[in-house]
């Protein structure tokens, strides 16, 4: 089990940081959670969709970013956990 998940961690990790930043940090983090939560504000009815959309995007991609690098930070540790076992 350990050696499946190094595996798999060291295949994440030799992608390189700023790809998994932009994947799962921007994209799949920021952009998706831009789109959610302009949806639910759309719904809500407080700010229509086309107004909040593009700031959403904007600020939930910055935060992608811190996101992205604190779970590679976090990789990054488990990964070594992993490999001194």
């Amino acid at each position: 089990m350990n050696q499946q998940k190094s595996e798999k961690l060291k295949a994440v990790i030799q992608k390189g940081k700023w790809s998994y930043v932009l994947k799962h940090g921007v994209l799949g983090w920021g952009v998706l959670t831009a789109i959610l939560w302009s949806a639910i504000m759309h719904f809500i009815g407080s700010i229509p969709f086309t107004e909040s959309i593009f700031l959403a995007l904007v600020l939930f991609s910055i935060g992608g970013v811190f996101w992205g690098l604190c779970m590679w930070f976090f990789i990054n540790r488990e990964f070594s956990k992993l490999e001194q076992d």
